[in-house]
């Protein structure tokens, strides 16, 4: 009984060793492990983002990822608000030629992966300041525009230019996009309920109309 248990042991662990252990790391790493580094460090480029993936690889035994990879993994992270892009002018003593940083977004769930620490030495990266002022003034920008925006499809709803329930769609976008800067930046995004409840006052005005 005895002999059987410890192979029965052996089997498992030599199982867990050759199939489970390898493929837990045989991956890009994930867009949760993505926000934790931009978290840890603050403001990161994607030349860093490149570099941090390639340690953290050799370091798991597995595969370097290719560029588009992490692109796209990139741009899925901005397209959910798990990141937002910040210009060099946002980010203190930017000592590096690129425009472009990533830090956390709203809906950001950071999951810092346990070779950061080690990878942040071998690359000798230190976490950087972020003028969230200058930042969330830009956020705030960028939304009016795109209220902007939808105010100008719902008056082309009459001529055909535009159709209902694509702008609909558009404006529940918008909506939960200000919930989530709402709670991120508390008080920034204080005025805008006010349009946002005129422009679904718009819609629902522009639907009785058709």
């Amino acid at each position: 009984m005895l002999a059987e248990n410890i192979i029965v042991g052996t089997f498992i662990i030599l199982t867990y060793l050759c199939y489970i252990l390898p493929s837990m790391y045989d991956h890009m790493i994930s867009d949760a492990e993505l926000t934790g580094i931009v978290n840890v460090l603050v403001a990161v480029t994607f030349e860093e983002i490149c570099a941090i993936d390639k340690e953290i690889s050799e370091l798991r035994g597995c595969k370097i990822h290719p560029i588009d990879e992490l692109q796209q993994l990139c741009s899925q992270a901005l397209e959910e608000h798990l990141l937002e892009s910040v210009f060099a002018e946002d980010v203190e003593e930017a000592k590096i030629d690129t425009n472009i940083f990533f830090i956390t977004g709203p809906n950001a769930f950071p999951e810092i992966p346990p070779e950061l620490s080690e990878v942040i030495d071998i690359l000798k990266l230190s976490p950087r300041k972020v003028n969230m002022d200058n930042i969330e003034k830009k956020l705030l920008k960028d939304f009016k525009k795109r209220i902007r925006e939808l105010e100008k499809k719902i008056g082309d709803v009459d001529s055909g230019k535009e159709d209902i329930h694509k702008i609909e769609a558009f404006y529940s976008d918008l909506l939960n996009l200000y919930y989530d800067y709402d709670s991120w930046l508390p008080g920034k995004f204080k005025n805008i309920s006010n349009q946002l409840m005129k422009i679904s006052q718009k819609i629902e005005q522009t639907k009785l109309n058709k």
